[in-house]
């Protein structure tokens, strides 16, 4: 039975705290963010259209929009649409290099055969392309 001194256990409750975060945050961006209020940016350009002009008939609906205010929703949504979409990639650049160096960090307390353990957990929940983001050197 292996003994953990108190670094060893207060590094290996951070790193579960990460671990938990990692999955936490990942259910998040495939739960929220692929919901389609969310995700309008992540679509073809055809799709995100469609998109806006359900949200727009929901609006006229929803509000009573008179044909001149509809007009006007519509130009605000389409001059805002690139906007929009910079954020989001911005938001996901964030959340993937957080993840990236959480994984990494992480890596440094494993064995090479626990760091490949990792890296397959990691692809099962969240596709192929999150468990290769850790160190190469194992």
């Amino acid at each position: 039975m292996i003994r953990l001194n108190d670094s060893a256990r207060a590094l290996l409750a951070v790193g579960s705290t990460f671990v938990i975060g990692f999955v936490i945050g990942c259910g998040a961006d495939r739960t929220l963010l692929s919901a389609p209020s969310y995700a309008a940016t992540s679509y073809a350009g055809q799709d995100v259209a469609r998109h806006h002009d359900e949200v727009l008939a929901e609006l006229r609906t929803e509000l009573g929009l008179t044909a001149e205010q509809y007009t006007r929703v519509q130009e605000i949504f389409k001059a805002r649409q690139g906007q929009i979409d910079s954020a989001w990639q911005q938001v996901h650049a964030d959340v993937q290099r957080a993840m990236q160096q959480t994984t990494a960090e992480i890596e440094t307390v494993l064995d090479p055969t626990q760091v490949e353990k990792l890296h397959g957990w990691i692809a099962a929940r969240h596709g192929a392309s999150h468990g290769s983001h850790g160190r190469k050197d194992h």
